[in-house]
């Protein structure tokens, strides 16, 4: 059901062109040229300070990004602190041309799941999904509604893994090499992908601009579903089931709540890529294939966003035989 999208690459050169209105003497060309140099030496570059540097366009320049990765840059950085046995997390910046956006781990329905991958060393961990990737966190994403449904992220978004160092930390660093891969659309769309080398034994500063983007990004992970919520799933057959969420006595919204499920193959919903209610009680109607389960047992997952940038809730349950 969901829409794959391909893009064509062009690579275009720019020209600074310089203009002059009046005519300057050659000596004072030279010493205007050592100025700006020595101010463009003292100052460190943003992308050196693992902050992504997204070119913003001046005043007249329509040129819109021709590759995924003029579209958004990434950036990579260790934040916690390196203790044997502790854990640390890998964090992915992700800087997004103004206008674009990128998705999130379920798009919706068209795009492309944005990823992150780890080639660790031996003694380190992490958490794995069902499909053996690393279990990473996205904060709860945007809904876009263009004509299509779609969930993702605009502007700048940092999504993470947690790793669990060894026991003894080598005396020569921990390298790992980590892959992101991404789709940025506008009203076109343009894969993009990007590999960095990090060391875990050397986070950044708990001050640094990549430890304040994760702060922000853990600050909106979806929470544990809190107690006074009751799920089922009702109606259940060899090719559909209902989802039945019913919130607290005590629960109010602003205005409607929603459910946006994620990617559970075998597992989708009858009808659109979202769900959304008044009052306290949401059924969702699921259409079920457990032949496209991949071999795993069935689950419906997903997000309940509670009013207009309330709280949002993450939950997984699993579906019992027909």
């Amino acid at each position: 059901m969901r829409m794959r999208l391909s893009a064509t690459f062009d690579i275009a050169s720019s020209a600074s062109v310089v203009s002059a209105a009046s005519v300057v003497s050659a000596a004072s060309v030279v010493s205007l040229a050592s100025v700006l140099f020595l101010a463009a030496a003292a100052t460190p570059s943003a992308s050196a300070q693992g902050v992504p540097v997204v070119p913003t366009k001046p005043q007249g320049t329509v040129r819109d990004p021709q590759t995924g990765e003029e579209a958004v840059k990434v950036a990579v950085a260790v934040v916690g602190e390196a203790k044997p046995g502790g854990t640390v997390r890998i964090a992915a910046t992700f800087g997004i041309v103004p206008g674009w956006h990128i998705y999130w781990e379920n798009p919706g329905e068209s795009g492309s799941p944005t990823t992150l991958e780890l080639d660790l060393p031996e003694g380190c961990t992490v958490a794995k999904r069902a499909d053996g990737r690393p279990a990473v966190d996205f904060p709860v994403p945007s809904v876009f509604s263009h004509g299509e449904t779609t969930f993702g992220y605009e502007k700048s978004v940092t999504i993470s893994v947690e790793v669990q160092l060894p026991a003894t930390l080598p005396a020569g660093g921990i390298p790992v090499k980590v892959r992101t891969r991404w789709l940025v659309c506008k009203e076109r769309c343009l894969m993009g992908s990007g590999e960095a080398s990090v060391d875990l034994a050397k986070p950044v500063a708990a001050e640094s601009a990549p430890a304040r983007a994760l702060a922000e990004s853990l600050a909106r992970l979806p929470k544990p579903l809190p107690p006074g919520w009751r799920l089922s799933v009702a109606e259940v057959a060899a090719e559909s089931a209902t989802l039945v969420v019913q919130a607290p006595p005590d629960f109010s919204a602003d205005g409607e709540w929603s459910f946006i499920p994620n990617d559970t193959p075998g597992c989708l919903l009858e009808s659109g890529y979202l769900a959304a209610a008044k009052g306290r009680l949401l059924r969702v109607p699921l259409m079920l294939s457990r032949e496209s389960a991949s071999g795993r047992p069935l689950e419906v997952a997903g997000l309940l966003i509670l009013g207009k940038n309330g709280a949002s809730y993450a939950f997984r349950l699993p579906i019992p035989a027909p």
